[in-house]
């Protein structure tokens, strides 16, 4: 009998008929343990105890569920439902909830443990390598209680929040020679700790790489791109960060470095789930490279948000290289924030490859493109509104694109 059976008809806690069971297989009575169902994780780990945190202190309404607060099933089911968990019960769930210090009725709030401050970070020991090897030995030595510090425009707000609450901090932004971007054997090469604001005072990104400029003024205001770096933007894996579906259009390779050295991770199999990339344990993002667009290149990124400096309503980031006789050679499109992940459209980059690019061509493109895109209903806007500000926008991106491979 499983043992969600046996509460139920006695009417005792889980833990009791667990103690219980545990007894019995200890003088021979085998057979009774409620074994793991298949598919559940054997525990909860600190990554996905801190995915469940960032969701329970979100309104539900700005998640697309209508209702003022979470219940626990409520939450549990969002979980399961948006992928962020293979599986939950409800009795996990609750520890989850109860080790992050967060209560359904408070997590609006964000409110913490009892007794602190929400707004001050958990107590946490401070590591300052000197350079990459050291940081990636650190990381692999502390494991899920260690965060790579760069910017920390995304990390320290959610550890103000206690939705991160890592016991140790590496910050690499003492490693002297990551701050380049740099051209060189058809490759563009953004560094480590190059920041936002130097994508846009960069000759080279101006010159060669309109849809980085696009992506980079429209991040936040100008006090967050001075200290925010674009390998940062990228590792946080938040669907909805900008940089990541421009990427994704230009083909770029990410670099990671771990204590058995470096590979190379394409773009399109980095972002793996909402705030999950294909980062080892022990492994941090040191380099971008882009390949150098060749002549007849242009790129563009779109975006719609509420306000300036907002997360997208949805946003398109297009990158098209026109051939002589005028036609599509190579087509990249990626979408933000309308997926759990950044989406690369990839039947509409079909679509448009080897033909010219008319309006018809443009408009069933962009259609496609709506198509891919996986949105969920918000505060900003139901699915059908979304998918069609997707198609829109693509259409946009791609004219704005073209006109600059055009030039």
């Amino acid at each position: 009998m499983a043992v969600p059976r046996i509460v139920r008809r006695l009417g005792v806690s889980r833990p009791t008929v667990t103690a219980c069971l545990v007894r019995f297989e200890r003088v021979g009575v085998a057979g009774l343990l409620d074994r793991p169902r298949p598919g559940r994780p054997r525990k909860l780990t600190p990554a996905l105890e801190g995915r469940i945190a960032l969701v329970a202190s979100a309104r539900p309404r700005d998640l697309g569920v209508p209702r003022a607060d979470w219940s626990l099933s409520r939450l549990r089911e969002y979980l399961l439902r948006t992928g962020m968990l293979p599986a939950l019960s409800l009795e996990s769930l609750r520890t989850a909830l109860r080790r992050g210090g967060l209560s359904l009725k408070a997590a609006r709030t964000g409110m913490a443990r009892k007794g602190t401050t929400t707004m001050i970070p958990a107590a946490f020991e401070y590591h300052t390598p000197t350079s990459i090897g050291e940081a990636a030995a650190l990381l692999a030595k502390l494991g899920d209680d260690a965060k790579v510090l760069a910017g920390g425009q995304s990390l320290i707000p959610m550890m103000k929040l206690r939705l991160a609450t890592p016991r140790h901090l590496i910050d690499i932004s003492r490693i002297s020679g990551l701050a380049y971007i740099r051209e060189s054997g058809g490759v563009l090469a953004i560094g480590a700790l190059a920041r936002e604001s130097d994508l846009e005072e960069s000759d080279v990104i101006r010159a060669r790489y309109p849809i980085l400029l696009d992506a980079s003024k429209v991040i936040a205001d100008p006090l967050v791109r001075n200290l925010a770096t674009v390998c940062g933007n990228l590792a946080h894996g938040d669907p909805a960060n900008d940089h990541p579906a421009a990427m994704l259009a230009l083909g770029a390779e990410l670099v990671a470095a771990g204590s058995k050295g470096e590979r190379r991770i394409p773009a399109a199999s980095f972002f793996t789930g909402p705030f999950s990339t294909a980062l080892k344990p022990g492994e941090i993002l040191t380099e971008i490279r882009i390949p150098t667009p060749p002549p007849r290149s242009g790129g563009a990124y779109v975006k719609l948000e509420r306000k300036v400096g907002d997360f997208a309503t949805a946003a398109v980031a297009v990158q098209v290289t026109v051939g002589a006789n005028g036609t599509c050679e190579r087509v990249g499109i990626g979408l933000t924030n309308v997926g759990p992940t950044p989406i690369k459209a990839k039947k509409a980059e079909g679509f448009l490859q080897g033909k010219r690019p008319d309006e018809a061509a443009i408009k069933q493109a962009a259609v496609l493109a709506a198509e891919e895109s996986q949105p969920t209903s918000d505060l900003r806007g139901p699915v059908e509104y979304k998918r069609d500000l997707v198609r829109v926008l693509t259409a946009r991106a791609l004219v704005k694109a073209l006109e600059r491979a055009g030039k």
